[in-house]
């Protein structure tokens, strides 16, 4: 295909610094209009605030009409929002706009390259000089895409597996029926209503839900927040951690920030020192929380926790079994139906169970501190409680 502007004059590359990423926040920048033609003027500004640069010059808006069948797209915007929208049928619609240094040798030619299927947009003398191009673009629904955009903004609706690479913009994603990889570089992430994800915020927060198979999420401090997934693998690099209905199993690694999990399956959460809440967990719990406090409520599968030193408090406990470290902080568990064993261990803090039915085959040491037993007990019987707490206050007593 021919280029989308007018042939570009040779120019001599001059090198960049950030690849164009500054231009789209120019205070001064002008702004662009919405055109069905290319137009055959420009409109300069200085750029106010960053002296030593170029005025940048700014084309109107133009739209383009592609007419061959595209079935995957890349594009890369060198610093300029991407958006990609879809149709049901039609030809494929690009608008593009430019921004280049208004003392140079003119608009950088914007290139469309359709091989077998494949559509590239691209301005490729962008990518050595300060120049940049929006790209708003709406193509079938299931293609397949791929976005660059070096610090400008993605969006990406409708489409099929999606590949974006934003280099530092925020990221939007919804409706996607193929594997979506994002890789935002410290800008935000949100998604909705995809296929399976793996998403890379690189500080960024992160929010994604209406996941329809599997989910990663790669935070690096960012706070992330997941729901409705059938599965999902968080590890948040220190961010907070919200997550609810997730369906199947959950992992979570958070290095120090607070961990909150409303419904999910089996769960393994390592908060690595802040705080962990956990309600309405269908399956097995394992918590490592390093000193955060623990507490947990509508537990069925068996429960292993180590506070680290923090407390722990568990309500409606109906798990068949429990082992609970605390280190030296304080435990207080409340089991609904009566579990096979029971093993705590506190470090010093106090223990204080409440458990129905009976007899237990009871171990109980308090380490010389008040010891209270009110339960049915008996050596041989089958359910088992074994509390250790080495001078913390011990209780355990009739649910």
């Amino acid at each position: 295909m021919q280029s989308l502007t007018a042939p570009e004059t040779p120019t001599t590359p001059r090198p960049r610094a950030v690849r164009g990423r500054w231009i789209w926040r120019l205070s001064g920048v002008a702004t662009v209009i919405t055109l069905g033609i290319f137009g055959s003027w420009a409109i300069v500004r200085a750029a106010d605030g960053h002296p030593g640069q170029s005025p940048m010059t700014a084309l109107p808006t133009r739209t383009v009409t592609v007419t061959a069948p595209v079935t995957a797209l890349n594009v890369q915007s060198y610093g300029a929002p991407i958006k990609i929208t879809t149709v049901q049928s039609g030809p494929v619609q690009i608008a593009e706009s430019i921004l280049y240094p208004a003392d140079g040798n003119g608009p950088p030619a914007v290139t469309d390259t359709d091989s077998h299927g494949l559509l590239t947009l691209a301005a490729p003398a962008c990518a050595n000089a300060d120049c940049s191009v929006g790209f708003t673009v709406t193509v079938p629904s299931g293609v397949t895409v791929s976005a660059v955009a070096d610090g400008g903004a993605v969006t990406v609706v409708g489409t099929g597996a999606a590949n974006v690479d934003s280099g530092g913009g925020p990221v939007y994603a919804a409706g996607i029926s193929g594997p979506l990889t994002v890789n935002a570089e410290g800008g935000g992430v949100t998604v909705n209503n995809v296929a399976s994800a793996d998403l890379d915020s690189g500080g960024g927060p992160v929010t994604a839900s209406g996941i329809s198979s599997k989910l990663t999420v790669h935070a690096e401090g960012g706070g992330v927040t997941v729901s409705h997934a059938p599965t999902a693998a968080v590890d948040s690099g220190g961010g907070p951690v919200y997550a609810a209905d997730i369906r199947g199993p959950l992992t979570v690694r958070a290095e120090g920030g607070e961990v909150t999990v409303t419904g999910a399956g089996a769960s393994n959460i390592d908060s690595g020192g802040g705080p962990v809440t956990a309600t309405t967990i269908r399956g097995p719990l394992s918590v490592a929380a390093e000193g955060g406090g623990v507490q947990l409520d509508s537990v069925t599968g068996a429960l292993d926790a180590d506070t680290g030193g923090g407390p722990l408090s568990g309500t409606i406990i109906t798990s068949p079994s429990a082992t609970v470290h605390a280190e030296g902080g304080n435990v207080t568990l409340g089991f609904t139906t009566a579990p096979s064993s029971v093993l705590v261990s506190t470090g010093g803090g106090g223990a204080s169970l409440s458990v129905p039915g009976g007899p237990y085959a009871v171990n109980a040491n308090s380490g010389g501190s008040t010891e209270s037993v009110l339960i049915a007990t008996s050596p041989g019987a089958s359910r088992s409680i074994s509390v250790s707490t080495e001078g913390g206050n011990l209780q355990i007593g009739p649910a």
